[in-house]
């Protein structure tokens, strides 16, 4: 069986995977390897089975997995004091096996990092997402979701929220500023700009605290064949503008006055420099004796008109629900967390709009330059609703020039996280109504319905190893319908 050639190779690797709020439990050096095979009805696999993965899970089934990781976190402070300076570094690689008899070896982590007191400095490729909300249970953020491989950068920023004490705590900054390559086969040279920055209002132990920010991200720069083609989007030699003098323009997002009399310009690039995509959140957080709450809403934009919230109500709303209750039963839940994503407005249907200083036909995710639009290696970097046309049932991956052939939908999501005694389950439902995008609508609504239940229990002979065991399923219009699963095991140090 096809499926099960990875877990031969899995004895060659000793560590495994790597989350981050595991990581941040424990000081030291730790580890964790984990082997498993998918199994599916059809040759797709489930959508929950490989959403929100950062790129790893094969799209074919049935296919094995191998994830191997090993990583240092930062020291935890003790009761006397924080070390001023610390560092830690993640090594996460991967291999797969799917059944078109393909391998693949993916490092989905390779990082180092630095920290001097509330300021730390990432260098590699590392696991995470971008935006305000629950990051445990969210269907995907809007901006960065976690869908993809991570993109390599340099970062520096905070470390997390750092309180201002002159305002005795009262007022907190969560702020980054990164640079990185969007190394990917289509397209040569383009580099990623990412930046973001957040308040918190309220001290850390306050019941209230309050929360708002706005995360931005550009692709921009680079060069490609298909672009020698197209002196509308590029110049002669297919090159966008990829001199460092035009960085101000991208950092800070604007045109200068006289963009025509600048080499490298082009008509297109005379409204912004790049593909810009990001998110404008805030969020209101409760906390209590006996639980916790997080509401939060991730405004979507990707032009003035969105920053101008003309495209309202389009973006990610949430609600999260944590008890914490002063003994728990053999059962209980752990997180209950509610969302809806709605990105049918988009401003505008059409790109003018008439006696408006704005424009519209927003059309999330797509770009006329990067053609492969918000994605990375094949995967989408933001929400994994808005999903490219080579994930969807062969009726609705449309050959009309656009990656992301359906970005306009209503999608209501639950996730749950509980635990009965020692085994711990979580179950993802999502159901979305489809409209493709204004320039080629569907014909009709198309309905999809996808599910997940997971569970992970100790095996008490194999000291600090879990059985990890998934069935997902799929049914609609949008995706191939199917049923399938996940098995696995995992060791951690």
């Amino acid at each position: 069986m096809p499926g099960l050639r990875p877990l031969v190779i899995a004895a060659l690797l000793t560590v495994g995977v790597h989350t981050v709020s595991f990581s941040q439990q424990r000081a030291g050096l730790q580890g964790e390897v984990e082997i498993g095979s998918f199994l599916s009805s059809s040759s797709a696999t489930p959508f929950w089975l490989r959403t929100n993965q950062y790129g790893i899970v094969p799209l074919q089934s049935t296919a094995g997995l191998v994830q191997a990781a090993i990583w240092k976190p930062y020291r935890l402070p003790d009761s006397t004091h924080t070390q001023p300076v610390d560092w830690g570094f993640g090594l996460n690689p991967a291999l797969t096996y799917d059944q078109a008899d393909k391998q693949k070896l993916l490092l989905a982590e390779a990082y180092t990092k630095i920290r001097f007191r509330a300021i730390e400095f990432y260098v590699g490729r590392w696991r995470g997402v971008t935006g305000l909300g629950d990051t445990t249970l969210s269907s995907g953020f809007y901006a960065v979701s976690g869908n993809a491989l991570p993109i390599p950068k340099l970062q520096i920023g905070t470390v997390g929220y750092a309180p201002l004490h002159f305002t005795n705590d009262f007022l907190a900054i969560n702020a980054a500023f990164s640079h990185g390559w969007f190394n990917v086969p289509y397209i040569q040279g383009v580099r990623f700009h990412q930046k973001h920055l957040y308040l918190r209002l309220g001290k850390p132990a306050a019941t209230v605290k309050f929360y708002a920010g706005v995360n931005h991200q550009v692709q921009w720069a680079g060069h490609a064949e298909y672009l020698k083609q197209r002196p509308d989007l590029a110049d002669a030699n297919g090159y966008f503008p990829s001199d460092w003098r035009f960085y101000k323009y991208v950092v800070l997002s604007y045109t200068p006055s006289d963009w025509k009399n600048v080499s490298g310009y082009t008509d297109f690039d005379s409204y912004r420099v790049g593909n810009s995509v990001g998110s404008i959140d805030v969020g209101l957080e409760f906390t209590t004796r006996n639980a916790h709450l997080l509401a939060y809403y991730q405004h979507a934009y990707e032009d003035v008109s969105g920053i101008a919230f003309l495209n309202m109500p389009d973006g990610l709303w949430g609600l999260s629900y944590t008890p914490t209750p002063a003994h728990r039963a053999s059962f209980h839940v752990n997180r209950l967390t509610l969302e809806f994503l709605t990105t049918k407005d988009q401003t505008a249907p059409t790109f003018i709009i008439p006696g408006s200083r704005y424009q519209g036909g927003d059309n999330y995710y797509n770009h006329s330059q990067y053609w492969q639009g918000w994605s990375y290696w094949g995967r989408t970097i933001g929400t994994p609703f808005i999903a490219p046309g080579q994930d969807f049932d062969k009726a609705y991956n449309l050959k009309n020039g656009q990656f992301f052939p359906n970005n306009r939908l209503n999608m209501w999501h639950v996730g749950l996280r509980a635990t009965y005694r020692k085994t711990s389950f979580t179950v993802r439902t999502s159901y979305s109504q489809n409209y493709g995008t204004f320039n080629e609508p569907f014909g009709s609504i198309v309905g999809q319905f996808s599910g997940l239940l997971s569970a992970q229990l100790p095996m008490p002979r194999w000291f600090h190893t879990d059985l990890i065991a998934k069935i997902a399923v799929d049914t609609g219009g949008l995706y191939t319908q199917t049923v399938g699963g996940y098995i696995g095991l995992k060791k951690s140090w």
